[in-house]
């Protein structure tokens, strides 16, 4: 977690400033947590997200409008036989999508869901809801306690992004406002992860929506929607939004969650989550391979509870600035499903999961073992990424000795095959050794965190025809457009018409992290003094001004290269496109990073004097954007040599669509990005979306998938530049 950087960081705090120790006031009301260890182990069944039966049913998206309200109510989150420390167990108050309008009246079997299957080419209109309330109605003790306004997040009361962290002196607390938890109604949006979709349906951070308008008299400034704020019917006081997805992509097993502005990690963490499936008849897998229907989702999330059962989040900041905000959430007990450490009976045949790492910031090293005799269990075979089919399945277990485990960060999906014919009549656990923070931080505990779900085999075998992953049969009948060779080059006949070479920052605080930064810029695109640079582009939307410095052109191909200057791996994730992973190199980062400083000009930023020559946190990547690299845009010396050893091409299960990947540390990460739909072929003349890829001025974000970090400036915002004079098929306004 503490990179070079970080230590430069502080070293100009300390020679620059007295500190002094923050003593506000909160609205905290004390709750006792529950160590994860007291928690009984695989007591219930696994919540079945899907038409077999269940809390959730699957919706089948077709001409219908789907209405989806976002509520709160209680699951059943903890085991059946979970006694608080005061009265009986009535559920966790959590926050979910409901499918209609009716309300829950009961404890719901879970907070996950609903799952949305979805037909390419047939669009997908959903009105969605927000009738979560505000911190005066609401039951989430955690979501009113860590509420951090001097993050640059949402602050609707204000109606305005928040200023209050660039107002505050580093090492000195916040005064005021600012320095209390938020008090108001809740703001959401959904995101669609994943989604080749226009930019107004994205749900990007501004685009957030109250359950209800907020007191005018109280608060003059505020407003009801975010500035990106959009819905199909022109709605613009209303607590909802018409989103018409177009579905225009291949098969996909993508998935939806909240995503406003600063407070990301506490609505997914409340609940807010589901799957949505695009399936594409025009090219189907292969006929035995399990449906939509018979795939059963494994959500992975970490959580902690306090003695009552409910949710608990740890909210003492490590540093003056940030009163709430926590570097990175890790839990001390395993939620699959929205169900604590719960157990799955299957046959002894093959079964087809999706698994998805929702949580904030657990990474998860999986594999199957023997609860017996922790001996090894059976393989883990992938058949999809982030964006859709691989070309064959890719065995993962101890008969791959490049690929032993199954290793997955926050947003990264996989869709797999496990065979349990072997195992009848044994007890098999998912098992995770996944370090987090990733890959040097503290090891899962084998009692507690080292479980992910129990499966418990039948002793009859059974006759089983489906699709068997070991047969080699393809997964698709047109094959990946490759981008990239298994050798980590680009494929022949890729035309790379940009390179862009952009770090990951951490800034440290006298206590830590201070912030986490995407090439040394707050989100805003301002510099710490609130200057303004001259290599972006403003971009303002509804009177808000962002500076840009990613804009790629449409139909365009760039080698992205993410130089990790931090001491753990990020998941780097991009709105609208899928890319392929060309390959990872490690550099020398103490002779980069003294290069990197040393062309810093030096200054004063929010009182304190950096010389020439020294890192400044916030204020961008050190040279020129677009002239001070001469190979690649970004503004940061040449990476090129500080390379070390020899590249290593994308893993066999990284060798497909991918919209988040994992950058490790001291690595150069790069990925092909195609700003174009995914199945276009190399040398189609019309490489442009059906839809407006900057319809209504908007944009997309990247970021990192730690939500934590990008609730704290790990994330910046880009714009594609349309391709002049083309006909698109979807209308902004009619068709979405």
């Amino acid at each position: 977690m503490f990179g070079k950087f970080k230590i430069l960081a502080a070293l100009s705090f300390f020679a620059s400033i007295a500190l002094t120790p923050w003593s506000g006031t909160t609205s905290f009301a004390a709750q006792v947590q529950l160590p994860g260890s007291d928690i009984p182990q695989f007591i219930d069944p696994l919540p079945a997200l899907s038409v077999q039966g269940g809390p959730v049913k699957t919706i089948v998206a077709g001409p219908c409008p789907i209405e989806i309200h976002m509520r709160e109510f209680k699951a059943s989150v903890m085991p059946s036989t979970f006694v608080p420390s005061c009265g009986r167990y009535t559920g966790t108050w959590v926050w979910g999508y409901i499918n209609g309008p009716n309300a829950p009246v009961t404890i719901q079997g879970t907070y996950i869901g609903p799952v949305i299957v979805a037909t390419r080419g047939v669009p997908t209109q959903i009105k969605f809801m927000n009738d979560l309330g505000s911190t005066d109605t609401t039951n989430l003790t955690f979501w009113k306690n860590s509420v951090d306004q001097t993050l640059h997040w949402a602050d609707p009361l204000n109606g305005q992004m928040n200023m209050c962290n660039h107002d505050i002196m580093p090492g000195m607390g916040p005064m005021g406002n600012c320095g209390q938890n938020y008090s108001g109604p809740i703001p959401a949006v959904p995101h669609l992860h994943g989604g080749e979709i226009p930019p107004v349906l994205d749900g990007g951070p501004d685009a957030w929506f109250l359950s209800g308008p907020p007191n005018k008299n109280l608060f003059p400034d505020a407003k009801m929607h975010g500035n990106t704020f959009y819905s199909k019917d022109g709605n613009t006081t209303g607590n909802y939004q018409i989103l018409r997805y177009p579905n225009a992509q291949e098969a996909a097993p993508i998935w939806f969650h909240d995503h406003v502005l600063g407070i990301t990690r506490l609505n997914v963490y409340a609940g807010l989550a589901g799957a949505y499936l695009v399936t594409d008849p025009k090219n189907p897998p292969p006929a035995n391979l399990q449906k939509p229907a018979d795939i059963v989702p494994l959500v992975l999330q970490d959580r902690m509870f306090d003695a009552e059962g409910q949710l608990f989040f740890p909210n003492t900041g490590i540093n003056p600035e940030h009163p709430f905000w926590i570097p990175e959430f890790v839990g001390d007990t395993i939620v699959v499903n929205g169900k604590v450490w719960p157990f799955f009976n299957v046959q002894p045949k093959r079964y087809r999961f999706l698994l998805i790492n929702g949580s904030n910031a657990r990474t998860y090293e999986l594999d199957m073992v023997n609860q017996a005799d922790n001996t090894a269990g059976p393989a883990i075979w992938q058949i999809e990424t982030d964006g859709g089919y691989l070309d064959k399945p890719v065995q993962i277990g101890p008969n791959n000795p490049r690929l032993k485990k199954l290793l997955m960060m926050p947003g990264e999906r996989a869709g797999v095959i496990i065979d349990f014919s072997k195992f009848a009549g044994k007890t098999l656990i998912l098992h995770n050794t996944g370090n987090t923070p990733y890959p040097g931080g503290v090891f899962p505990d084998p009692a507690t965190l080292g479980k992910i779900v129990q499966f418990r085999v039948a002793a009859v075998p059974v006759v089983d025809n489906s699709y068997n992953p070991a047969s080699g049969t393809p997964l698709r009948t047109a094959p990946i457009v490759r981008l990239v060779t298994t050798s980590g080059a680009t494929a022949a006949g890729v035309t790379v018409n940009k390179r862009r070479q952009l770090t990951l920052n951490e800034v440290q605080g006298p206590g830590g992290p201070l912030e986490i930064l995407v090439n040394n810029t707050d989100w805003d695109g301002r510099r710490p003094d609130r200057s303004i640079r001259k290599d972006f582009t403003p971009v303002t939307i509804n009177g808000v001004t962002a500076y840009y410095s990613e804009l790629p052109k449409e139909g365009d191909t760039e080698v992205w290269e993410i130089v990790n200057l931090t001491m753990d791996a990020h998941p780097i994730h991009t709105h609208l496109t899928q890319f392929q992973l060309l390959r990872r190199q490690n550099f020398d980062v103490d002779k980069y990073s003294t290069a990197y400083a040393s062309v810093f000009p030096g200054g004063t930023f929010k009182g304190i004097t950096y010389l020439p020559g020294m890192y400044i946190p916030g204020f961008g990547p050190p040279l020129n954007y677009n002239s001070g690299n001469c190979r690649a845009l970004g503004g940061n010396p040449d990476i090129t040599p500080f390379l070390l050893g020899s590249p290593e091409p994308a893993r066999p299960n990284e060798f497909g669509w991918k919209d988040t990947i994992m950058a490790p540390p001291g690595m150069v990460t790069r990925f092909v990005v195609r700003y174009a739909p995914m199945d276009k072929k190399l040398n189609d003349p019309n490489l442009f979306y059906p839809f407006h890829p900057a319809a209504a001025g908007r944009g997309y974000v990247w970021h990192c998938h730690i939500i934590d970090h990008e609730d704290n400036e790990m994330m910046r915002p880009y714009k594609v530049i349309p391709k002049p004079g083309v006909a698109r098929t979807y209308r902004i306004g009619i068709d979405y």
